[in-house]
């Protein structure tokens, strides 16, 4: 009893009768009546008030059938001690469910894998249990909220030996953030007795000593340093009345606008590289955002400032399909929660456009009747830009509309951005008329046990380029590398017409014979790509690229080796190459993770050439809408200098496109060396030119010369 008197501001105006019966020797009543306190206080507010529950509840039945149907079957398995972590958001997620018969082990390691326990450990399963309680008014619920909170409790000392699996800082920090939110939704049961209440009380204090104590140069610049402090903030509003609160507030206000500051490049994106971790960065920042206006709390500009760049670039990021890239350690997850919550928070009216129409369940949860209007009544404007160029990361983003049929690529020129990056420098998405086409893999799981999870991280997995096979980033195991490739340049232009990227990496001049490796991509709008690989050396060498596609058919044309997919009535993608050096064409057979533990099979193709010297691979990317049978020609066309002699193919290319359903011709030159004389000013079919790459448009007598570089 006399731990909690020590802890608590018995000097705090609303503990008045908790002080006095403390004086008076009358602990139970003391605790009793904090209890009532806690219960009955509106400030500090965290999420929704007490008096809004029949209401939340209500609107909750009406509007999300298939969202309760879901926290309804996730309750009992909790009830039933099964343990299936796939809530959203979920860093770690798994498929196979784990049983505990009698006590629950809170250090099993299934699987071989910690990072299952991990996951047990942080208890997001309580937040889909506490919504069926409310939801039902079953009582099973709390009681098992109740007996499995005291058990953790119970059986996870801060100082036992068992520390490292269930008392990493980064868990405590989303476990007391879990616990908070339960409380909200058990807090009425009366199965939550004032010896449950005093118990969570005394040990989230210990998660709070224990993460205001823990904070070094490395989580200044880790997500575990946001995901934390993120959770001392919290836990410095929920403990409002205790003596170290506004100590705990202040180290984490202070703690989190440096890692807002150290962690968020220019344009927005998280230096990590790991479209997962940007957001589980920023639903951090948005949080701490939530808290500080609802108790009217200061917070500095940076972090508002950082949340606002990042639900930006996740505005772009967006696939048609409103799903993140798999990039680096990256799950296919909708964006939509998220963007809608950032557009209540920065109110916000073009986030809600890349949102949800209406709020969605969680944020429901989140935000109570208050939000709920908002967000109802908050204008909808559509982004000024369709595509983006994020150069600081290296991140780009092309597009043909906001629609989900609109046309996406998605390329990567940036650093390697830490453990959870991938060998992925050239990588490129393709999205196109509802249908995902070229995509990254995933990264199946986080341990060395399992092969395809280095396979997963290694060049070779991602659509980009080789040269001798070689790996130009090293994966050594599942969070380290050998050698590392640097990107070297990137450029960036869009345009009404046209958009152009390229981009150039390190990772084979050290080779014995140096290889200068650049890709350039051109989206003619709104209708295919051009992608454009260079590769610059003297000696010999073999040169692939690779394209992995989403689970379906895909086959080669024997005579072009042209690569489609094969859906019916669906659109589909062509890959058609545009090469003057002869080539193989192979479809291989792979694997992919749209989730966390979570493997499915897919099929590439591998493109390769052996070439001396300056050499280029190209291919016209190509999406076919649906019942669309007719696909572009592509012929060759001679390039002519000045004086009228033929120009050697390795410093420049020409071709024409027919895109049939146009009636209009497409000549585009490509020159592999920067013009630099009078003789470079070249001529394909009839028209002089002069620039890197110029798209010239035909239509009857009309033509338009388009210079993009």
């Amino acid at each position: 009893m006399s731990t909690l008197w020590n802890l608590l501001n018995l000097d705090h105006p609303s503990l008045f009768e908790v002080k006095k019966a403390f004086i008076q020797n009358k602990f139970k009543e003391a605790l009793d009546l904090l209890n009532i306190h806690f219960l009955k206080r509106e400030e500090p507010k965290l999420y929704f008030y007490n008096h809004e529950i029949e209401h939340l509840v209500e609107f909750a039945k009406i509007h999300y059938p298939k969202d309760i149907e879901r926290v309804y079957a996730v309750a009992e398995q909790v009830v039933n001690q099964v343990f299936v972590f796939q809530e959203a958001w979920d860093m770690e997620r798994t498929n196979i469910p784990v049983s505990f018969k009698g006590k629950i082990d809170w250090s099993h390691i299934p699987f071989d894998d910690p990072e299952w326990t991990y996951m047990l450990n942080r208890h997001r399963f309580f937040i889909p249990l506490g919504q069926a309680y409310l939801l039902t008014g079953n009582e099973r619920y709390a009681q098992t909220f109740c007996e499995q909170l005291s058990d953790w409790i119970d059986c996870n000392p801060k100082q036992a030996n068992s520390a490292s699996l269930t008392w990493r800082t980064i868990d405590a920090g989303i476990r007391s953030s879990n616990w908070i939110k339960a409380y909200y939704y058990f807090r009425n049961s009366p199965h939550f007795t004032t010896q449950n209440f005093e118990k969570m009380l005394l040990s989230l204090f210990e998660h709070a000593q224990h993460l205001a104590s823990d904070f070094t140069n490395w989580k200044a610049i880790s997500n575990w340093g946001v995901i934390e402090n993120k959770a001392l903030f919290e836990l410095s509003i929920f403990l409002n009345e205790f003596n170290q609160a506004s100590i705990w507030q202040t180290l984490s206000l202070e703690r989190l606008r440096i890692t807002a500051r150290l962690q968020i490049m220019k344009d927005g994106m998280h230096w990590e590289q790991s479209p997962m971790y940007h957001n589980e960065v920023l639903l951090c920042y948005l949080s701490t955002i939530h808290l500080s206006e609802n108790n009217q709390i200061e917070v500095d500009k940076l972090i508002i400032n950082a949340a606002r760049k990042m639900v930006y670039a996740d505005l772009f990021m967006a696939k048609p399909n409103h799903h993140q890239p798999m990039k680096g350690d990256s799950d296919s997850f909708d964006l939509r929660d998220i963007i809608t919550r950032a557009a209540i928070l920065l109110k916000d009216p073009i986030l809600k456009f890349g949102g949800f129409p209406t709020i969605d369940y969680e944020n429901m949860w989140e935000f109570g009747l208050e939000g709920i209007d908002f967000y109802t009544n908050l204008p909808v404007e559509k982004p000024k830009d369709l595509s983006g160029g994020f150069e600081d990361s290296g991140n780009f983003f092309m597009r043909s509309g906001w629609d989900e049929d609109a046309l996406y690529l998605y390329f990567h020129c940036g650093q390697l951005g830490g453990g959870h990056g991938h060998a992925d420098l050239f990588h490129l998405d393709v999205h196109a008329y509802g249908k995902e086409f070229l995509t990254d893999l995933g990264r199946y799981n986080y341990s060395d046990r399992y092969p395809v999870r280095r396979e997963l991280k290694s060049a070779n997995a991602h659509n980009t380029t080789l040269v001798d096979g070689i790996e130009f980033t090293e994966c050594i195991d599942t969070w380290g590398f050998g050698k590392i490739a640097a990107p070297l340049m990137a450029k960036w232009v869009s345009d009404e017409q046209f958009d152009y990227v390229e981009g150039s990496h390190d990772g084979y001049l050290h080779l014995k014979d140096p290889v200068y490796v650049r890709r350039r991509i051109v989206f003619v709008k709104p209708y295919y790509w051009l992608l454009v690989d260079e590769f610059e050396c003297k000696g010999e060498h073999t040169f692939s690229q690779n394209f992995h596609f989403s689970p379906g058919e895909i086959k080669l044309d024997d005579s072009t080796n042209s690569c489609f997919t094969d859906n019916l009535n669906e659109a589909n993608l062509h890959l058609i190459p545009i090469n003057s050096t002869p080539f193989t064409a192979v479809v291989k057979e792979g694997h992919i993770s749209y989730e966390y533990n979570l493997l499915d099979k897919n099929k590439s193709v591998h493109y390769e050439t052996k070439s001396t010297g300056p050499t280029a691979l190209m291919q016209l990317i190509y999406p076919q809408r649906a019942g669309d049978k007719a696909i572009p020609t592509v012929t060759t066309v001679e390039v002519y200098d000045l004086f009228g002699e033929i120009v050697d193919r390795k410093d420049a290319q020409a071709f024409k496109i027919f895109i049939p359903h146009l009636d209009e011709e497409h000549l585009i030159i490509v020159c592999h060396k920067k013009p630099s004389l009078h003789r470079m000013s070249y001529c394909i079919d009839g028209t002089q030119l002069f620039g890197e790459i110029v798209l010239i448009k035909r239509k009857g007598a009309e033509e338009e010369v388009i210079l993009i570089k």
